[in-house]
């Protein structure tokens, strides 16, 4: 059976783009969010030999940016994608608010919705430590697309741990997606799935590393090119 979605046009993606602005424009978040990022972005480059940056292969660059001073559960992050690629639906182990710096992508909600008949199954695959799935069991439901969000600059999007998402990139868009993200850590973790309307899943070794010197000098470069751009705003 295929997967159940809502299909949406460029006109309506355009309204939704005016309705997410229109929402924030006058919200304060966006004013605390852009204070930290100009903080953070601050701090790694005067920092930069001793920050510590990550790359998630064919993915994307991280930089960690570090913990809030007075919430040790908050962290900082700064992601720089390749690409927006179509991904498996997964949720994530920790929640966090990601505001976009550059680039656009598209989100979208799914759930299992029950079905009249019971008929159809949903497969729930569980991450290993080594970026790996395993099938851990079958749920009676139909995987639904249920709503799609516009990810777009200055805007804020709040992904949640019970929230199960896959992101593309917006058709027409060249641009790559750069995010900041404010990161609500908990303890135990929550554990990571991905959901499959087949009993397999085809995912990339995409295990999180060090980034290389090559690698960090790429993502520096970048950062220094967005601290001029903030200084002249």
């Amino acid at each position: 059976m295929e997967i159940i979605e809502q299909q949406l046009n460029d006109e309506q993606l355009l309204s939704a783009h005016d309705d997410f602005s229109r929402e924030f424009q006058n919200n304060d978040d966006v004013d605390r969010i852009k204070q930290q990022y100009f903080k953070r972005l601050s701090d790694v480059l005067a920092k930069w030999q001793v920050t510590d940056v990550r790359t998630v292969p064919g993915v994307m660059y991280q930089v960690r940016c570090g913990h809030d001073e007075f919430d040790q559960s908050i962290e900082y992050q700064i992601n720089w994608f390749f690409d927006c690629a179509e991904t498996i639906i997964h949720n994530h182990r920790h929640s966090f608010d990601s505001y976009c710096l550059e680039g656009e992508y598209i989100e979208k909600l799914w759930e299992i919705v029950d079905d009249d008949d019971g008929s159809t199954m949903t497969y729930q695959f569980q991450r290993k430590s080594d970026a790996t799935f395993d099938l851990c069991k079958t749920i009676p439901g139909t995987l639904c697309h249920i709503k799609t969000r516009h990810h777009f600059p200055g805007n804020i999007l709040h992904v949640d741990t019970s929230q199960f998402h896959s992101i593309s990139s917006l058709v027409g868009s060249s641009s790559r997606v750069l995010t900041f993200l404010i990161k609500k850590n908990y303890f135990p973790a929550s554990e990571i799935f991905a959901l499959s309307m087949t009993p397999e899943i085809e995912v990339q070794d995409n295990e999180i590393r060090q980034a290389t010197d090559d690698e960090r000098q790429i993502m520096y470069e970048k950062l220094q090119q967005l601290q001029k751009t903030s200084l002249c705003q």
